[in-house]
């Protein structure tokens, strides 16, 4: 009696062991794991071949297939204020933006950072007149940017602060339009300049206009566009922050290693125009170079306090990105 009460107290334990790793398995998969994402997950980007790599893993299905019962929401916005306002307010959890915005919202006290960059980015100040040559002949002209704010504000400033001697003498003159509206008003003659970024600089340079000057002569080769998430996000999800780093990674792998198939992608997810041959020589245009090293963070950040942008600084690289990140020497 002794034995086959202990074999049904054995079979019990096993039955109550099987029962709680089912259960386990279950929420994993769900997305209810400890560190993996909410149940649902709301990531957003901004037109453009810079957000390439979210693109790819998108297409790719990577995180659905990971974490099949959690609910995934891509946001393509036009607005990258839209986009850092619903990283604050948490209706956004994954939010892609540049630097600028990601050190304003920091020295304001905004507890996030760059669980992943996607790239470094040459962007040109476009300018279709002309008698529109240099930075000087920018006085009292309009100069179309995503906002005041923006990685191109900082960029404007700095070449200001060069060529004219005030970060600020251009600063009446900035009118906040996403890259798409801004390109068409500058081939329309609507505006007088767009400091932008590639596809669009691309676009505009073979549609008539021409470059005054590029960020890398200013600031040196830099980070342009990076995925953010919040302390609190990434300390409640922490396994699915470290995938998503490796996702973006893989993503980038693929760019470089097959540029034709994640043209292709672009093509099919841009609806079809433009082709494929035109997305591939943008993504391999040395403009734009993928990659998740964070470049030039501490560079942007201390000219952004010289004139007055950012009220503190970091104190290295390292208290802009999250752990993941470590390990690629950053700057």
């Amino acid at each position: 009696m002794k034995r086959i009460a202990n074999g049904r107290r054995l079979a019990l334990a096993l039955t109550t062991i099987l029962a709680l790793t089912g259960l386990a398995a279950t929420v994993a998969l769900a997305g209810g794991s400890p560190g993996g994402p909410p149940d649902k997950l709301v990531i957003a980007y901004q037109p453009g071949i810079g957000y390439a790599p979210l693109i790819v893993i998108k297409d790719q299905r990577w995180i659905e297939k990971r974490y099949p019962g959690t609910q995934i929401e891509w946001k393509v916005l036009a607005s990258g204020a839209a986009i850092t306002d619903g990283v604050i307010k948490g209706d956004i959890h994954v939010g892609a933006g540049g630097v600028g915005p990601l050190l304003v919202g920091w020295a304001r006290g905004v507890d996030w950072k760059y669980i992943a960059p996607l790239n470094e980015g040459d962007l040109w100040l476009m300018a279709k007149d002309p008698s529109i040559k240099t930075i000087e002949d920018l006085r009292g002209k309009r100069i179309a940017m995503p906002s005041p704010t923006s990685i191109q504000a900082m960029v404007l400033r700095k070449m200001a602060q060069v060529k004219l001697g005030d970060a600020k003498a251009l600063d009446r003159g900035i009118i906040s339009m996403d890259h798409p509206d801004a390109m068409q008003a500058l081939l329309s003659g609507q505006i007088d300049a767009h400091l932008t970024s590639p596809p669009f600089q691309f676009q505009e340079k073979v549609r008539g206009a021409h470059v005054i000057a590029r960020s890398y002569t200013y600031f040196g080769a830099h980070s342009f566009l990076g995925a953010m998430v919040t302390q609190k996000f990434y300390d409640e999800h922490t396994a699915f922050s470290k995938a998503l780093y490796q996702d973006v990674v893989r993503a980038i792998a693929l760019i470089e290693k097959n540029p034709d198939r994640v043209a292709k992608i672009l093509q099919a997810d841009a609806g079809g125009s433009p082709t494929n041959r035109q997305f591939k020589q943008w993504i391999t245009n040395p403009a734009l170079k993928y990659t998740t090293r964070p470049r030039g963070l501490v560079r942007f950040a201390a000219f952004m306090n010289r004139i007055g942008a950012i009220s503190r600084m970091p104190s290295s690289w390292r208290e802009l990105v999250f752990p993941p990140v470590y390990p690629t020497k950053g700057s």
